[in-house]
């Protein structure tokens, strides 16, 4: 339940039964100075601890922090699921944002552009990366917080799921050394464990591979970082690895159309494998189209587009089974042999409850039925019906209904596998797909 902390400076609760984070250093080895910046660190330090330590009470994956009116406002996310958190007057919640970006290694002083760094951290013997995002805005300064428990190693493709039919396609495009492949998706989507788990679908054995960009404190087994000379250029880099026998290049964030245009005219002697931001594998098209600028030059280059999308796992000790009927497995696409679908469980029922008794929940799963996420994948491959769809200027609508009509992978279909396998139910695809819900505009009130 969401709070107003008004009163924090003003509260002397005992600290003994409060477990905090340990802030442990930035993640780039700058050392925040806590002693020339004693005032922050006197008004923000503590606060910061207890909304971080919250957050990851809560199992949250990340937070927003954000001013809006009078107030700093966190919204926690838990597995992808928005709640309120709790709220900070302005002038504190200010201070909370700048000690975060202090122990990130980023600079206090500058508000006005974005930064990005990460804090080492540690809560409950888990060891945590804090990746924290400063955004300018007209209020003041936002921050997005993510978490990533450091112990935690996705590493190969069947770690997150992805399909043999994506991981095949882009060891064909390795094995023939031509080819673009994008992973896209949204900001906090798992883009980058996408495409970390891609890349290892290659044999880097086999094929050489190199990455251009940075990878923070991540790393692609035998898979190494490309060190470009600065006065050459994109053009003379490729050279470069090209001749050095490289097969592979891993752009881990294509966002410049200049880049994405030098990616293209080298495709036909090299394999790229990118990371780019895009809300889905069809838009994803279209963006890329736009930044290289000629869509025939695309389509003759672009392999394919991936994206994923997480969904979260019902609770496996607390999850119920039940057995479809024959006319929802015809409507779901799933074997008549199925026997069992899941779903979550439902809520005591509070008339069977005594006065004055609390529900037992699960403890797992603290009564809410799901925990943890699962990926679900979409593939848009480049068909000689998709080049045409393409080179005719790559329209989103156009480009899904291409999909559907070669009957390549959606996520709808993929999600159903996780159903037939107990891992999510069918109420969960319903909220992950559900349409976003257009805010209503105030009706005009009509003059008398």
């Amino acid at each position: 339940m969401a709070r107003d902390n008004d009163d924090v400076e003003d509260e002397d609760e005992s600290d003994e039964d409060v477990e905090y984070v340990l802030f442990q250093g930035a993640l780039n080895g700058k050392e925040a100075n806590l002693e020339d910046n004693r005032k922050l660190a006197a008004a923000g330090l503590r606060p910061a601890k207890e909304l971080v330590s919250e957050a990851l009470a809560d199992k949250c994956d990340s937070f927003r922090f954000e001013p809006k009116g009078p107030r700093y406002v966190a919204s926690f996310s838990v597995d992808g699921v928005r709640r309120a958190g709790p709220r900070f007057p302005v002038k504190l919640g200010n201070a909370i944002v700048q000690i975060l970006k202090l122990l990130a290694g980023l600079d206090p002083g500058v508000r006005d552009k974005k930064q990005q760094g990460a804090i080492k951290a540690e809560y409950r013997e888990i060891k945590f990366e804090i990746t924290v995002k400063a955004i300018p805005g007209k209020e003041g300064e936002s921050l997005s917080v993510i978490f990533r428990a450091t112990k935690i190693k996705r590493i190969v493709p069947d770690d997150i799921g992805i399909p043999d039919r994506i991981c095949k396609l882009i060891r064909g495009q390795a094995a023939n050394g031509n080819g673009v492949v994008l992973i896209v998706g949204p900001p906090e989507s798992g883009l980058t464990t996408t495409a970390h788990c891609a890349m290892r679908s290659i044999d880097t054995y086999r094929f050489e591979s190199f990455i251009l960009g940075e990878m923070g404190n991540r790393e692609i087994l035998n898979v190494s970082v490309f060190e470009p000379d600065p006065d050459h250029t994109l053009d003379d880099t490729i050279e470069r690895i090209h001749r050095n026998d490289g097969k592979v290049i891993y752009f881990t964030d294509l966002e410049d159309p200049a880049v994405a245009k030098t990616i293209c005219d080298n495709a036909g002697r090299i394999c790229v494998v990118a990371e780019m931001t895009a809300p889905d594998a069809p838009r994803g098209v279209a963006k890329f189209v736009e930044m290289v600028g000629d869509p025939a030059l695309v389509a003759s280059q672009l392999k394919a587009v991936v994206t994923s999308k997480l969904i979260r796992k019902l609770c496996r000790k607390c999850r119920e089974a039940f057995r479809p009927t024959g006319r929802l497995l015809a409507q779901l696409g799933l074997p008549e042999d199925t026997a069992t679908l899941y779903r979550a469980a439902a809520p005591p029922d509070e008339e069977d409850l005594e006065e004055g008794e609390e529900p037992e929940v699960c403890r797992a799963c603290d009564g809410v039925g799901f925990r943890g996420r699962a990926a679900i994948f979409e593939m848009v491959e480049v068909t000689d019906g998709m080049k045409e769809v393409i080179a005719a200027g790559a329209d989103p609508v156009a480009i899904k209904n291409k999909v559907r009509e070669e009957k390549q992978l959606t996520m709808q279909m993929d999600a159903l596998r996780l159903v037939a396998d107990g891992t999510t139910g069918l109420e969960e695809l319903q909220r992950a797909f559900r349409p976003p819900q257009r805010k209503k505009k105030p009706a005009r009130r009509r003059r008398p």
